[in-house]
């Protein structure tokens, strides 16, 4: 029995059975591709996947500021409520529209990160909640009315809430990290 086949087994020659089940760390040569990036590439990151992410955030971005929108102007038109708000005198569509061109905005950020930070999920998390929080804060500081201010705080609170989550669930699952 040679030493290469006693170390690559661990535990050589077993009473006439050959166990090729131990030979751990080895990849099988007919096993299918991985569907990630190749060996050796630099950047572990599937640029379809997070691409369609990117336009996905969006579309739901933009669905959920046109619906909150017209919620809250509905509320406000129901409780008789004449405020100038932020997103009260246009169409609901508007509200919608800057948060979709905040998620693509979103995305292309998060594209930088992959390539400048090594934790790019850690440091996305925390620049976009500051944003998110920020974003809430300044309607009461910019507004006339309290009423204003709340209800420009909930559509962009609840439009930056489904950029961070969905394009931090993008981000894990087509950024592998770094090899």
């Amino acid at each position: 029995m040679s030493d290469r086949y006693r170390d690559e087994y661990q535990g050589g020659y077993q009473g006439g059975y050959d166990d090729r089940t131990r030979a751990y760390g080895r990849q099988d040569p007919y096993a299918a591709p991985s569907p990630g990036p190749k060996p050796g590439s630099g950047l572990k990151f599937d640029v379809g996947p997070f691409v369609g992410g990117v336009v996905a955030t969006a579309i739901t971005t933009f669905l959920a500021g046109w619906v909150a929108t017209a919620i809250v102007q509905a509320v406000y038109n129901r409780t008789d409520t004449r405020v100038f708000w932020m997103y009260g005198l246009s169409d609901p569509w508007i509200a919608g529209i800057y948060g979709a061109l905040a998620a693509v905005l979103a995305g292309a950020f998060m594209l930088l990160l992959f390539q400048a930070v090594p934790s790019p999920n850690t440091f996305f998390s925390w620049i976009a909640g500051l944003i998110v929080v920020a974003v809430i804060v300044l309607p009461f500081l910019a507004a006339g009315a309290i009423t204003a201010a709340i209800g420009a705080a909930i559509v962009n609170g609840l439009m930056g809430f489904v950029i961070v989550a969905l394009l931090s669930t993008t981000a894990a699952k087509t950024y592998h990290g770094r090899p």
